[in-house]
Formats: C-alpha cells, structure tokens, sequence
C-alpha cells in the first residue's frame, strides 16, 4: 500500500505561509511523515523587485525563512520539522525538483489565488500538478481544516484511474473516512468510453442509456473489488449530467471534506491545456484536493 514519508511544502508568499505550513503539520502528524518547507525565489517574470540571481539573495533569503519556520511551528507545535530549502528559479519546477529528491513525497499547497481571475490564467497549483510525478494536495482554504472524514473520489477510469484510487483508500484507511466513488455519465455528444476514447455516439433512447450504465456499474465494481477496502465505509456513486457538475453535487451531498482525483497523461499539450473538469473543480470547490499523477 501507498505511504507517505515526506511532505513537501510549497510557501510563496508571507500571505499563504501560515496556512501552508500548518496544513502541512497536520498531515504530517496523520501520516508520520517529515515536513520539508520549501521556498522559490522566482527570477522570471514581470515583477521588478524580484532579486536577481545570486547565491547571497538565496541565503538571505533562507535566513529569514528559518527564522519565519521556527516561530510558526514552535507558535503551533511542531513535530517532524526538518530544515527549509530556498531555490531560485521557477516555482512549479522547483517546487517538483525538490520533491524528486526524496523517497514516497506529497506536496502540499494553496489555492494562492482569489476571485475570478484564475478562471482565466493559469494557477501554480495548476502548473505544479501538471509537472509533478507525485501527488499533489492542494488546500483552498484560509485557515486550517479538520482531518477528512467524509472522502470522495472520482473515477474515469483513464490509466491512472486505479492509482487514485487506491491513494484515496490509503488516506480514508488513515484518516478512518467515510469513502465514495462515483462515475459521472455524461448527458450529451463525445461521451468518452472506458478504454478512454472518444466515442461521438451517444445514447438517446433510455433502453441505451441503461445498457451504457449497466456497463459503467459492471465496469466500476471491478474496479472498486480489486481495491483493499476491508474493514472500510464505501459506496459506489453513478450519476448523470456534466462531469465537474457530477462530482461537486456529490460533494456537496455527502459533505465531503476531500476530493482525490486522476490527473492528465504528462503529454506536452496536457501540460499546456489542463483538462478543463479537473481545473474547474480544481478552482471552484471548498473541499481540498488531491491530485494523483
């Protein structure tokens, strides 16, 4: 079964510092791994007082970092605190540069962003999913939340369907979680089959529409039984109507406290052009997220 043993800890900015690190400190405590803080100076972009690229800004910069470390953790009780890291370059690369260091890592961020804009623009949350081999926890809120009790996944059943699921076992096994997984059946054109292609035709008569669920019900419980799920609360959700519709109504539903989903193949163009369900879920709902590559 999946472990993590390392916790990797995106801070960018004094704003969101409190909120991460001690996201990160709650986790840490749940899956007794280590908290590695993690701060980027970013030398690219249009910001004139970004320092330029020298080995002194980086050590002062560390300096103060440690010094901000160490009063917030022993503020909150820390445990499993190890040295914090500044790099210098670009945040999301950085920030999965440094998790690629270490042994079963989780990195841990903020939604960083606020209002409509990030409807339009790219997130760095966004851009580190995107880049990282590892799972990605993203915590949208303001201040700290509770452990999940109440998890839900969702399943597409692309090829790293099953991992995400199987992440999702491990943190309701640890967290002694209520756990759903639903499918959401699309109700119009491009319905993407189970081998993960896009099949133009779609059902329009209900006798159809019930073979196509008969089929996803055959499809998911062979899934859900390969999973290591004893002694565990589960259910098995199928809905119908727009994927990120789908799955938010759901969590709405069942009050869910976390939200664990498959990302997008790492092909150059899905880098660039983030599946438009994962980003919309990924900016719209309350619950945190995890991400599994």
């Amino acid at each position: 079964m999946m472990h993590i043993d390392n916790i990797i800890t995106g801070v960018f900015s004094e704003h969101h510092f409190s909120m991460a690190v001690r996201e990160s400190q709650k986790l840490a405590n749940v899956f007794k791994a280590k908290v590695r803080p993690v701060h980027v100076i970013e030398t690219l972009g249009l910001n004139p007082f970004y320092p330029r690229e020298t080995e002194e800004s980086r050590l002062e910069a560390l300096n103060k970092f440690k010094a901000d470390v160490d009063h917030l953790y022993n503020k909150h009780g820390a445990n499993h605190i190890e040295e914090p890291v500044v790099q210098i370059g670009r945040i999301h690369n950085e920030l999965v540069n440094v998790a690629n260091d270490y042994d079963n890592p989780l990195i841990v961020v903020g939604r960083h962003t606020e209002g409509v804009m990030h409807k339009f623009l790219t997130t760095e949350a966004e851009r580190i999913i995107a880049h990282s081999n590892t799972p990605v926890w993203v915590h949208p809120h303001r201040s700290i939340s509770r452990l999940p009790q109440t998890i839900v996944c969702a399943l597409d059943f692309s090829d790293n369907c099953k991992r995400a699921a199987e992440v999702a076992v491990m943190v309701a096994r640890t967290c002694a979680a209520q756990l759903y997984f639903v499918h959401v059946i699309p109700e119009s054109t491009g319905y993407v089959d189970l081998e993960g292609q896009l099949n133009v035709y779609y059902p329009q008569e209900d006798v159809e529409r019930d073979d196509v669920k008969l089929k996803v019900t055959k499809v998911m419980s062979e899934m859900v039984a390969s999973l290591d799920l004893e002694g565990l609360c589960y259910a098995e959700k199928i809905l119908s109507g727009g994927a990120a519709d789908g799955v938010k109504r759901l969590c709405d539903e069942v009050d869910a406290e976390l939200l664990v989903m498959g990302s997008s193949s790492h092909s150059n163009i899905e880098r660039i052009f983030m599946g438009s369900t994962m980003r919309w879920l990924l900016n719209s709902v309350s619950e945190d997220i995890l991400i599994v590559p």
